[in-house]
């Protein structure tokens, strides 16, 4: 299955000369909504996200139940239990 990721406008344009500032809070908000756009379309899919908390390696399914888990040395993921 191959995935084509759609086009999304971000908002985020460079202006020649602006402030460093202004241009790294421009680039945090672009990543953040891009961020928050990807994760809705994955869990639309029914799709896990993965993510690090402290610690432990997360994986949330689409409803919402999280699980640390364990990526072992084969590539195979060992599911260690659920955070509640």
């Amino acid at each position: 299955m191959t995935y084509t990721k759609p086009q999304t406008d971000t908002g985020f344009n460079i202006v020649p000369g602006e402030d460093i500032g202004i241009l790294a809070e421009k680039m945090a908000a672009a990543g953040q909504k891009q961020v928050a756009e990807d994760i809705a379309r994955l869990k639309a899919m029914g799709k896990p996200i993965h993510y690090m908390l402290g610690e432990k390696l997360v994986q949330e399914e689409a409803n919402g139940q999280k699980f640390e888990i364990q990526v072992q040395a084969d590539g195979s993921k060992k599911i260690i239990g659920e955070i509640l």
